[in-house]
């Protein structure tokens, strides 16, 4: 039988029960005078398509220790921008087909191979956008321009090797061991139309690994080609940007 001091009791025990009923295990029920969060809205991606290379500079890079220049097909770098205001990421892919490459090794023999240039990845940074024909983008005259640092991470892979027309066994897998980092720093349109804007940057090339033929090659080639000092250059020519443009 309950007593008159024990009923209360009864209830209020039977209302907290209730409501840790209703409320999920090991949390509190919602409490009505805090806002609940919101979604979180998808972030801008604007995306862009950049040409690279052009009759007037082709895509090049200069291997230091061997003198030698590479000229590549025309590329591509296509990706997204976040935002048309202050600093914003970026991102692309990065597209260079493969070459045909002449080098003199030792300074007397004449070596050619074929070099592929095979991303790790996409490319990152960040843009700081700036407007005015006349003012911040006064450089590129376009309505709409940003200083872009953009870093391509690429593996160098050589394959068809040939010194004084004699085949040189590099075997399938032949690239270097880590990629090397190709950091643009420029200042490029992002309206159109625009002229085409020269960008260069200087890289390392890593060691090569993997270069196993009748016999093992990658310190010979780690010897020739890997090191410091090496440049990047060509024209970047901006092809499409919001419309028109498919998003990476």
């Amino acid at each position: 039988m309950l007593t008159r001091f024990s009923l209360p009791l009864v209830l209020v025990l039977a209302a907290f029960s209730l409501g840790a009923a209703q409320a999920a295990p090991g949390e509190t029920g919602p409490d009505q005078n805090v806002p609940q969060s919101q979604p979180q809205a998808a972030a801008t991606q604007i995306p862009f398509g950049f040409t690279l290379g052009d009759a007037q500079q082709p895509t090049t890079s200069h291997v230091a220790k061997l003198g030698s220049d590479i000229a590549f097909p025309p590329g591509t770098f296509d990706g997204a921008l976040g935002g048309l205001s202050n600093t914003v990421p970026i991102t692309g892919k990065l597209n260079i087909p493969p070459t045909n490459g002449y080098f003199v090794a030792f300074r007397i023999m004449g070596t050619t191979g074929r070099v592929e240039i095979i991303p790790d990845g996409d490319a990152t940074g960040t843009a700081t956008v700036h407007t005015g024909k006349d003012t911040g983008c006064k450089a590129t005259q376009t309505n709409i321009c940003a200083d872009t640092d953009v870093t391509a991470k690429v593996f160098i892979k050589l394959s068809d090797a040939k010194v004084d027309g004699k085949s040189l066994d590099v075997g399938p897998n032949c690239r270097t061991a880590q990629p090397a980092s190709v950091t643009i720093k420029a200042l490029v349109p992002i309206s159109l139309p625009a002229p085409p804007v020269k960008v260069t940057s200087t890289f390392t090339t890593p060691p090569f690994a993997g270069c196993v033929g009748h016999e093992d090659v990658s310190r010979l080639l780690t010897g020739l080609v890997s090191g410091p000092g090496n440049t990047f250059v060509s024209n970047l020519t901006l092809r499409c940007f919001s419309t028109g443009c498919k998003q990476s």
